[in-house]
């Protein structure tokens, strides 16, 4: 079995002959077949039919394991089958002739302008349980054929609803003031061909454009977002982060395989990261904001279904998810036919694309909270920061349980915290700050290690990781002074604290009040987030050296999932590039204990004598980039770190 679901692949073509058609995919899987097939034999549960005779008696026919695959351009319906032909006679079965074997089916799928899939040209054969034509079964078989090639030829999947739910959400999707190009268009929708695929059977959907359509529309020149502007372009991509929500946790919560929801939080913590990335710069962002997003997230989700269908995960939910790809590829399909078309990815058609995965549901699919979300923290299995070890599992005398030694480390935490809290070292007090600073980071790395029972192998390595993606992020500070006031961290892209968490990248996995006021769950929060990405793509490049781990697991942490490979890619932005070569750096200092002073990234220490790391002031904030989350010290970093290295080992840091 390839595939259990409706899988579409973002096919959108343009033949020559007609340049005003396009076409979008409509597949049906495999398994959607072998149910509805299923159904019209009359299965019982547990998938047995009987097509002929009473189940189990003297005269009977029955399948079971029915089985849809591609044969080139036809289908291949493969069952098994038992079946029995005798009399009855006080009780017994006299003179049987009898069959244990597999039945064979070959049908060429169509499709009529009424949306029905049809089967045509069948033929049937019976095969014995070693594989060949059995003798003494054609006179069953000759009994039974005409029932089953009956049910097949009246057999008929209907289309028509996932078109009409493609209609609807493109519909919603139409700017009222151009939508007469979009509604003439919807009209015209129609089946084109049908093809058999590797997944199932694939139509392919025909949408006739309006002249008016085919032209594309000159670029314009778009002017510098107003304040109202900037906050539409955010409220709008607060709804597609809330669309996505609903629908990672949908499939998230349908499929419990590993390997699927790695996949799913990195489409979501990707997306969240170009999320970021548009709002950092909304200047640059001209017409739809939602559209990009959509477009780029929407080939991966459907890979990521298609993951989820392989596993069985979807069973009785299949026709819905085949229902809500249609109508997304639609979508897809009808925007890249050009701006003159009206279309805009609305909240009107993301909720309606949503509810189509679950039509029962009350609420808004699109809402947008901040409060952490218990069921993202279950499916990814994330912790609540400083939360205390997991409760030890039974030990058998082969398998001694192991002892909670995060415990300790939690406690001693307190007295820290309450220390640290709005503390924002002078130049009289830097040392014990530092001091303070690193047992705290001590404390959160030991106890968050244990709850995530870190690999042994990277026990080490995930303590200088974590110190130096402190140092790298924040200089060691979660507070700072802003017109005369104590107050927490903040960049402009929206990171919190001495780990520099994004407040949109992370919702919903922590609570925002307490990474911004809360120097302990800040740092618990970062460990956390370094965990994760240590053990899902770090580790990936284990081969490579320990070091790799490290910079691969900051490479994610920096610019999101997709980006661990980056500290090592050829092609990279040359501030991406400083970003990571100065995260190497501090990595190497922290790793051979040269870190000394210069976590604080201050410029001059009292008394003279120790070089200058960064060119910020004393005790003062520094400069945070849109997409680095890095100070200016960063960029600084890889000229000194030949001084750094030279130094004598200090205490540790």
């Amino acid at each position: 079995m390839y595939s259990r679901l409706v899988l579409a692949g973002l096919l959108l073509s343009v033949p020559v002959a007609r340049a005003e058609q396009l076409t979008f995919p409509l597949t049906v899987d495999f398994a959607l077949l072998d149910r509805a097939v299923e159904q019209q034999l009359g299965a019982q549960s547990g998938g047995r039919a009987t097509l002929w005779g009473t189940p189990g008696g003297c005269r009977s026919l029955a399948l079971e394991q029915l089985h849809f695959a591609a044969a080139e351009e036809r289908l291949r319906l493969r069952a098994r089958g038992r079946g029995r032909l005798g009399f009855g006679l006080l009780g017994l079965c006299l003179a049987p002739i009898s069959w244990d074997g597999y039945l064979e089916t070959l049908a060429t799928p169509i499709i009529g302008p009424d949306w029905r899939l049809r089967f045509r040209d069948i033929q049937s054969t019976l095969y014995d349980s070693a594989g060949k034509r059995p003798i003494i079964a054609g006179r069953l078989w000759e009994l039974a054929k005409g029932r089953v090639e009956s049910e097949m030829t009246a057999f008929a999947f209907d289309l028509a609803p996932p078109i009409d739910e493609a209609r609807a959400v493109v519909r919603a999707c139409g700017a009222p003031r151009e939508a007469a190009p979009v509604l003439e268009a919807l009209t015209t929708m129609h089946p084109v061909a049908v093809h058999v695929v590797e997944e199932g059977v694939k139509v392919e959907v025909g949408v006739e454009l309006p002249a008016s359509a085919r032209a594309a529309l000159p670029p314009a020149s778009e002017p510098g977002l107003t304040g109202e502007e900037a906050e539409s372009l955010e409220a709008a991509l607060d709804r597609w982060d809330g669309f996505l929500v609903f629908v990672v946790k949908d499939l998230g919560l349908l499929d419990r395989d590993p390997a699927v929801r790695d996949q799913l939080l990195d489409l979501l913590l990707d997306s969240r990261e170009r999320l970021v990335a548009t709002l950092a710069a909304p200047a640059e962002a001209t017409g739809d904001p939602v559209r990009a997003l959509f477009l780029s997230t929407w080939e991966r989700l459907r890979a990521i279904v298609h993951e989820a269908a392989v596993h069985g995960a979807l069973q009785d939910r299949a026709l819905h998810y085949a229902t809500f790809l249609a109508a997304g590829d639609a979508l897809a399909a009808l925007d890249a036919a050009g701006p003159s078309l009206g279309l805009e990815i609305s909240a009107d058609g993301l909720r309606r694309l949503a509810r189509i995965l679950q039509p029962e549901f009350s609420g808004d699919p699109l809402a947008y909270s901040e409060t952490p979300d218990a069921t993202l923290r279950e499916l990814f299995g994330f912790h609540e920061p400083l939360e205390g070890p997991p409760e030890p599992p039974t030990s058998h005398w082969w398998s001694p349980a192991r002892p909670a030694l995060a415990a300790e480390p939690i406690a001693q935490l307190d007295p820290l915290r309450r220390r640290l809290d709005r503390w924002v070292p002078t130049e009289g007090d830097l040392d014990g700050y530092r001091d303070a600073v690193d047992r705290l980071l001590g404390s959160v790395v030991t106890a968050t290690a244990e709850v995530n029972r870190i690999d042994q192998r990277f026990a080490t390595l995930y303590r200088d990781l974590a110190k130096a993606t402190a140092w790298q992020e924040s200089c060691w500070r979660q507070f700072v002074r802003k017109d005369g006031n104590v107050t927490f961290l903040l960049s402009t892209s929206g990171d919190i604290g001495i780990m520099q968490v994004n407040r949109r990248v992370w919702r919903g996995f922590f609570d925002l009040q307490r990474l911004e006021w809360d120097i302990a769950y800040n740092a618990g929060a970062g460990a956390e987030i370094l965990a994760q990405l240590l053990a899902r793509h770090g580790s990936r490049e284990a081969e490579r050296g320990l070091e790799d781990v490290a910079r691969a697991t900051y490479s994610a942490y920096n610019g999101g999932p997709d980006a661990y490979r980056r500290y090592r890619a050829a092609r990279v932005p040359a501030a991406q590039r400083a970003i990571d070569r100065a995260f190497r750096d501090k990595y190497r200092a922290m790793a051979g204990g040269q870190a000394l002073d210069f976590v604080l990234c201050i410029a001059e220490w009292p008394g003279g004598g120790r070089t200058r790391l960064s060119t910020t002031a004393a005790g003062s904030t520094p400069r945070w980039s849109a997409r680095s989350r890095s100070s200016c010290a960063t960029l600084s970093m890889t000229a000194r770190q030949a001084s750094i290295a030279s130094r004598p080992r200090a205490r540790p840091v």
